[in-house]
């Protein structure tokens, strides 16, 4: 998979992907996404494609929405030589690249993200899914795109809530890869990086997954250490989806690695120094490490349902320390029904 990454790169991709192969092409997009952003790319194909315009937002990442895409492909006649393309945010990759991989058992897609946390997180790796039951990416399956193309103009008028948000996962990267990316990424506030360091770091986030998901593509191992934040994390996402006031992806991996580490401090296997220092790394982003109204025995109920566990077993990726995670730690209910009960005032 290419994975293209730097400044006015929606205007080439003709000239970065041979196209010509595909007998039809769909752009699918959401209502957040400029029109100025979808006739640029139009321009570069050289080709005009059909457009497929969903709501924006969590909520519409669901099978009803999955299937008026495939209703709208099949309405436009789309074989099994089309390509689809994804421009927008994670909700869009996911659902896209989700749609693709089923559509007639299989058909090419291309990832553009234009949100900072897609470009490091959702827009790379080959997973695919939408939300079912409450359940984050409880439908998906690992299908890799024909590449991926990071413009960091589009973050140009990115909300300054999505940017900050993004470091949630950026912040867990530097957990998981060691101390000189930590240091990078928690030098300066989110807003205060110039374009050229925010392109190093999305490199680097990309390298740093891409080097994890090649050589544990379908998650059996290591790759579970991406994972880092997650269980607590999707769990507290998850159950915000009901309240007037639902949590972004990265916010809610943020409180989730906060959560976790004072968990594997609870254990014995994180330093209190580490704990600190992610927590700090945390709240200087501007990113919360705190929620109010979520009971501990709601978040209790959701992480039995995740679907990290096997045969019934509660599996977290705990830090060890800032540059290493390790995964399938296994913990028992009534040890996490403890530590929640006793720490909810660290996320209430």
């Amino acid at each position: 998979m290419k994975i293209h990454i730097g400044k006015n790169l929606l205007s080439k991709i003709n000239r970065l992907f041979d196209l010509s192969k595909f007998s039809k092409i769909v752009v699918l997009t959401d209502e957040n996404i400029p029109e100025s952003l979808i006739d640029k790319i139009e321009r570069s194909l050289n080709r005009k494609p059909i457009r497929i315009i969903i709501p924006a937002g969590e909520k519409e990442k669901n099978i009803e929405t999955v299937q008026k895409i495939w209703k709208k492909m099949f309405d436009n006649g789309l074989d099994r030589r089309s390509l689809l393309i994804n421009l927008g945010g994670g909700v869009v990759t996911d659902m896209g690249g989700f749609a693709a991989g089923t559509f007639m058992r299989g058909i090419d897609f291309l990832n553009i993200p234009t949100t900072l946390l897609a470009q490091v997180d959702a827009g790379i790796g080959g997973k695919t899914g939408i939300d079912f039951m409450n359940i984050k990416n409880g439908i998906g399956v690992f299908e890799d795109p024909i590449g991926t193309i990071i413009d960091i103009e589009t973050l140009v008028t990115l909300p300054k809530r999505e940017l900050v948000s993004a470091f949630g996962e950026i912040i867990k990267h530097g957990v998981i890869f060691g101390r000189e990316h930590f240091n990078l990424i928690t030098s300066k506030k989110p807003e205060d990086y110039s374009q050229k360091e925010l392109i190093k770091i999305i490199k680097q986030s990309i390298k740093i997954k891409s080097t994890i998901v090649k050589k544990d593509p379908n998650e059996k191992g290591l790759r579970k250490v991406l994972n880092f934040g997650h269980t607590i994390g999707h769990a507290i996402e998850s159950l915000s989806w009901k309240s007037d006031k639902p949590l972004l992806h990265g916010e809610a991996v943020a409180i989730g690695m906060v959560v976790e580490s004072k968990l594997a401090n609870d254990l014995g296997m994180l330093s209190k120094n580490n704990l600190k220092i992610i927590e700090k790394s945390v709240n200087k982003a501007g990113l919360i490490s705190k929620i109010n109204n979520i009971k501990s025995t709601d978040i209790m109920t959701m992480i039995i349902s995740d679907k990290k566990n096997i045969k019934g077993e509660i599996l977290f990726s705990l830090p060890k320390k800032i540059g290493k995670v390790i995964p399938n730690i296994k913990i028992s209910p009534e040890k996490i029904k403890i530590f929640l009960q006793q720490s909810l005032q660290l996320i209430n």
